[in-house]
């Protein structure tokens, strides 16, 4: 049993872990393909969340972007246009980022499984939420804010 002493991830394969998945998962995210391309930044900022000590610089961009995203409501610069989410940015208040997690993540990258293309997307979704959470934030539900003309109609019209 192996278990990631950042995020509690426990893995029955010895030879398993967070390193070795994320590494799984940028292979994809980079191919360009869907569902993994677009969501790259979300996925890599979870990654970054949950492993703070390892992604130290980032962790706080990761911070900001997903409670953007997830939080706020706002759509990631791709798909509803840099322009606006710097004007948000100018306005939308995103708390700093705590000095360490509040509570044990309920997802971490082990639980998105072989990265289905089928449920990725919902499954990285729960994941960001889950990062967020357990960093204190509020995240409310926003459907697959990486595919371009989803979100909810109230985040849209923001």
């Amino acid at each position: 049993m192996n278990q990631c002493a950042e995020c509690g991830a426990v893995y029955s394969d010895p030879d398993d872990s967070c390193a070795l998945r994320f590494e799984q998962l940028i292979a994809l995210d980079h191919s360009r393909r869907e569902p993994w391309g677009s969501r790259h930044g979300q996925a890599f900022a979870a990654f970054a969340l949950q492993h703070p000590l390892t992604y130290a610089p980032s962790a706080d961009a990761a911070w900001d972007s997903l409670y953007r995203i997830y939080c706020l409501g706002q759509l990631p610069a791709h798909v509803f246009g840099a322009r606006r989410n710097r004007r948000a940015a100018a306005t939308d208040h995103v708390p700093p980022r705590p000095s360490r997690p509040v509570a044990i993540a309920s997802l971490t990258i082990a639980d998105l499984g072989d990265f289905a293309a089928e449920a990725y997307a919902a499954r990285l979704d729960s994941w960001c939420r889950a990062a967020l959470a357990a960093w204190g934030a509020s995240p409310r539900a926003v459907d697959h804010p990486a595919t371009p003309g989803a979100g909810s109609s109230a985040a849209r019209a923001k």
